[in-house]
């Protein structure tokens, strides 16, 4: 009777054991398949975000092909377009966004209504896009010393040796010789830092090049986090030379588009506050039209956190007559900060 009890009770353990076993096996599985669920659904969602992203790109895309007669930027509307057709025109040339006024003057000439940017709704998603543009900015491979040293001095920067030896080395970096100016460093210099490098003697494929840069501070790359684009330049709000440069090979400056940091160094003070008064009062100063265009995109889910971003930067070309957008920067991997 004891040995058939024994029996019974290693079986009963036995079983238990087995029970255990399989509700731990069961318990993996199903939090196993929870997780492939999860990942699989991230995966559609993220690719799903990306061609929503892909989407405002090409709407972005539309708006920026037609020919406009000016390009312009508010802070209350954005970018805007203005109407169709050449300065000089009699009649300006019908356009999808606005319809066309006979005789239209200067004095009269209205900026198109921007379209809605935000919150677009494709499917279950939404898409939004910003359009900014190069043009008001200066080409920092072009830039000259007196604009170099204007942008210094938006900065805060006084004038003085420290101020010159910036200026020398930023030309240092771009010309092709190895000779140095009076207060600007080659890559003798640099091959004596560490970790040591050499001088570019080139146009700067990256404005961030100007971090290796002799003199150069972050301070002074970034300016102000407070900053305002509204208020004059100085130390206490400085715009950063990243707000004011750029590398893409602008062919003009638009003061349409520009920061007041940066329309103070190609104006006189007089000449920005004329500028800045038009466009407050109308939108735009003259019609001045950008070739280079910043597009910002973002796909989201109304009910997800998944959300994707693409930043490209195009230029506006001619081609056979017809306007081309070539890429010149593609960054679909973009990580707001």
């Amino acid at each position: 009777m004891c040995r058939r009890n024994n029996q019974s009770g290693f079986a009963l353990i036995l079983v238990m054991w087995v029970m255990v076993l399989l509700i731990t096996l069961g318990t993996e599985f199903a939090l196993s398949m929870k997780t492939e669920v999860h990942t699989t659904r991230n995966f559609k969602e993220d690719a799903e975000a990306y061609y929503l992203a892909r989407a405002g790109i090409q709407l972005a895309s539309a708006e920026i092909l037609p020919d406009s007669r000016f390009h312009s930027w508010t802070g209350e509307k954005g970018f805007l377009f203005g109407p169709s057709g050449k300065k000089g025109d009699d009649q300006i040339q019908p356009n999808p966004r606005q319809p066309a006024k006979p005789g239209e003057s200067e004095e009269t000439l209205e900026a198109l209504e921007p379209p809605e940017r935000t919150e677009i709704p494709l499917s279950k998603g939404l898409i939004e896009y910003s359009i900014s543009d190069e043009n008001g900015k200066i080409n920092i491979n072009k830039a000259t010393r007196e604009v170099l040293s204007k942008a210094l001095a938006a900065n805060g920067m006084d004038p003085g040796s420290e101020r010159d030896a910036i200026v020398d080395s930023i030309l240092d970096w771009i010309d092709p010789d190895d000779r140095h100016r009076a207060n600007g460093a080659e890559s003798d210099y640099y091959r004596g830092l560490s970790p040591s490098y050499s001088a570019k003697n080139g146009p700067m494929d990256s404005l961030e090049e100007l971090l290796k840069v002799k003199g150069m501070t972050p301070e002074l790359f970034y300016g102000s986090e407070e900053y305002d684009p509204e208020e004059p330049g100085g130390e206490a709000n400085a715009p950063g030379l990243a707000r004011v440069f750029t590398v893409q090979a602008v062919s003009q400056f638009n003061p349409n588009t520009a920061e007041r940091a940066a329309l103070e160094i190609m104006y006189p003070e007089n000449q920005v506050d004329e500028i800045l008064e038009k466009k407050e009062e109308r939108g735009w100063y003259n019609e001045s039209t950008s070739t280079h265009f910043k597009i910002v995109a973002t796909g989201t889910f109304e009910y997800s956190p998944t959300r994707r971003t693409i930043v490209a930067l195009v230029e506006k070309q001619k081609k056979d007559d017809k306007p081309v957008l070539l890429t010149r920067y593609w960054n679909d991997n973009y990580i707001r900060r």
